[in-house]
């Protein structure tokens, strides 16, 4: 690519960004729109970190296993989730599932 070709490709990007950003300030029908799904949006990364930590809550090394670790993970992952229904904090929520984690392992020795 030219240098005009990257110039066009850098302003265009620019542009574009700007535009997603104000466009909710200018058109109604997108600031109704985003006011609509607004709470559903808040928990789509609670859901994409439910999907990562689920796998690891059952399976070690390959295969299944429902010991003393599944149990300090599930009171973690409940923990995380009493969290986030009462602070609506997700980074909060996360910290406070491993903090009931670590505090369930210190106790336990």
């Amino acid at each position: 690519m030219t240098g005009a070709e990257w110039s066009l490709a850098v302003l265009g990007a620019g542009l574009g960004t700007y535009f997603l950003r104000v466009a909710p300030f200018t058109f109604e029908w997108l600031r109704s729109l985003g006011e609509r799904y607004l709470h559903f949006l808040t928990y789509v990364s609670f859901a994409i970190a439910a999907g990562i930590v689920s796998k690891s809550l059952l399976v070690v090394n390959g295969e299944i296993h429902t010991n003393t670790e599944f149990l300090i993970k599930l009171a973690a992952v409940a923990s995380a989730l009493i969290f986030q229904r009462f602070l609506k904090n997700m980074p909060a929520a996360l910290f406070a599932g491993v903090a009931v984690a670590v505090c369930i392992k210190w106790l336990m020795g």
